[in-house]
């Protein structure tokens, strides 16, 4: 079978990392934006959107994975004179990955524009949930996205756990299953689909500067196709995708 993997930071990976993910039967990714220290300038971040979706992609063909930049600036990497980053946002598939950390004002700010944006573009989101307080902040994502009704087919809440599950599909909005040491694990990604459907998850690996799984979504969208059957496995692991980042 062959896997689409929604969210990765390719950057932090080798050529031979993503060929890894290649021989998988991964064929395609979004790499999303993420700078790993708090950026000093708003160009820092133009030029790492450029870097995704130049050498990124480039870097993907090479090792057999066609990668489709996501543009956005993520709550941990805020820079001063945001406003300056914004226009850039639209040139990916996605904007992302956007959301909140802490919750704090200068992060609901920035995502709020952020979310305009894309609204006017008609482009989807995919949309940040934190380790810590994942309850709480999500609750005031949804209340956000619902505040200026952001269309849920254009956004996708990511990093799944359980308990934030069943709250984000039934406000319908797509799900993100990260597949990951510290998030999900192929067990407890299964779980989900199992209780909720397909209809609206995603797999992703989240592989990137930490530690990881290049081939996690391969293993994952097969121990669902064992358990609940290939057309399960294709609906979270290549059909939505394709249709959700409209490629």
């Amino acid at each position: 079978m062959k896997w689409f993997d929604t969210h990765i930071h390719s950057e932090g990976r080798s050529v031979e990392d993503l060929r890894r993910m290649a021989d998988a039967g991964i064929e395609s990714a979004i790499t999303c934006a993420f700078y790993p220290i708090p950026p000093e300038h708003p160009e820092t971040l133009i030029d790492l959107f450029r870097k995704l979706e130049i050498f990124e992609v480039k870097r993907g063909e090479k090792a057999g994975v066609k990668i489709y930049p996501a543009l956005g600036i993520h709550p941990r990497c805020i820079p001063p004179r945001y406003e300056v980053v914004l226009p850039a946002i639209t040139r990916g598939v996605a904007v992302g990955e956007i959301g909140l950390e802490e919750g704090g004002e200068a992060e609901v700010k920035v995502f709020k524009a952020q979310l305009r944006i894309a609204k006017e573009n008609d482009l989807p989101c995919i949309i940040h949930t934190p380790r810590n307080n994942k309850e709480v902040i999500t609750e005031k994502t949804l209340e956000i996205l619902e505040a200026i009704s952001f269309p849920e087919e254009l956004a996708v809440i990511d990093h799944l756990s359980p308990s934030i599950a069943g709250k984000v599909l039934k406000d319908r909005y797509y799900g993100g299953l990260s597949v990951q040491p510290g998030k999900l694990t192929s067990l407890e990604a299964l779980t989900i689909v199992e209780e909720y459907g397909p209809e609206r998850l995603m797999l992703n690996s989240d592989t990137g500067f930490s530690e990881s799984e290049m081939d996690a979504v391969a293993k994952a969208g097969s121990l669902i196709a064992e358990k609940l059957g290939r057309d399960v496995a294709e609906d979270v692991g290549m059909k939505n995708a394709k249709k959700f980042f409209k490629v």
